[in-house]
């Protein structure tokens, strides 16, 4: 019994594609601006929403968020309706 062998042709070639590509002429310039502007977006944007990281903090209700360094009681999670008892860690709820 013979294999069946799928053969697949790319829609487009990628010969095409780079020949598209390389008729569009970009300064360097503008290319060193975008990425400036995009590091500057980044570090802006990190600056005012940072990643908040929780640490056990002297007992366990406390846990330490040492992005701001405020100590905040972890509290239990709401139970849903669907459940009675409450499942999974417990959330920081800090202030």
């Amino acid at each position: 019994m013979p294999a069946q062998v799928l053969e697949l042709k790319p829609a487009v070639s990628s010969a095409s594609v780079f020949k598209r590509v390389r008729s569009f002429r970009i300064p360097a310039w503008s290319v060193a601006v975008l990425v400036v502007m995009a590091g500057v977006f980044g570090y802006v944007s990190g600056r005012q929403n940072p990643v908040h990281h929780y640490v056990p903090y002297v007992g366990y209700p406390l846990v330490l968020d040492t992005t701001t360094g405020k100590a905040c009681y972890s509290a239990a999670p709401k139970p849903s309706e669907d459940s009675d008892a409450p499942t999974g860690p417990a959330i920081p709820m800090c202030k």
